[in-house]
């Protein structure tokens, strides 16, 4: 594969990680909590697989995070069974996970 459909899949899984996590983080009292920790650590894993493939510029690095926070964005609006707290903690979540993967 190449690294635009690197880029675009691994944009995709840490949405769906960065989604479930903050799920767990707003509503830790609900049912699913734990089940959206589990799913976004198995997410996580997946992209980590992903990163691994590239070597990764500052321009990769630019257009991984903007097409991540759109993706996210565009999830948590779409789950409206979440607090609205949810957008609150999208940047923080973003520079954390991509801290992690050294790609901020």
């Amino acid at each position: 594969m190449g690294k635009k459909s690197d880029i675009k899949e691994m944009a995709t899984l840490l949405s769906f990680a960065l989604t479930h996590r903050i799920g767990s983080l707003v509503n830790p009292d609900e049912i699913y909590s734990e089940k959206y920790k589990k799913e976004s650590d198995a997410f996580l894993k997946k992209a980590v697989k992903i990163s691994l493939r590239q070597n990764w510029n500052k321009d990769d690095k630019i257009k991984i995070k903007e097409l991540l926070k759109k993706k996210l964005k565009d999830d948590l609006e779409r789950r409206d069974f979440l607090d609205n707290k949810k957008f609150d903690l999208i940047d923080k979540e973003i520079n954390n996970v991509l801290g992690s993967l050294r790609l901020n």
